[in-house]
């Protein structure tokens, strides 16, 4: 997953910024930050619960759960 266009869709959508997302999810803003602006590599990729907290708040969530 492209978590950076990920997290730029979910601000976008929700029109909050880094730190009201990490509030909401309960992510460290620092960790948001970094995964936001590719500092983690690409292939690196958060743990299942963090990826799913910021999942949850996309537009499209089921399609990017795969949920039918």
């Amino acid at each position: 997953m492209d978590w950076q266009k990920i997290i730029n869709e979910v601000l976008e959508d929700r029109k909050i910024n880094l730190t009201e997302l990490s509030k909401k999810t309960g992510i460290s803003l620092p960790h948001l930050c970094h995964l936001r602006n590719g500092k983690r590599g690409k292939k690196a990729n958060p743990s299942f619960e963090i990826g799913l907290a910021i999942v949850k708040l996309h537009p499209k969530s089921k399609e990017l759960m795969d949920i039918k």
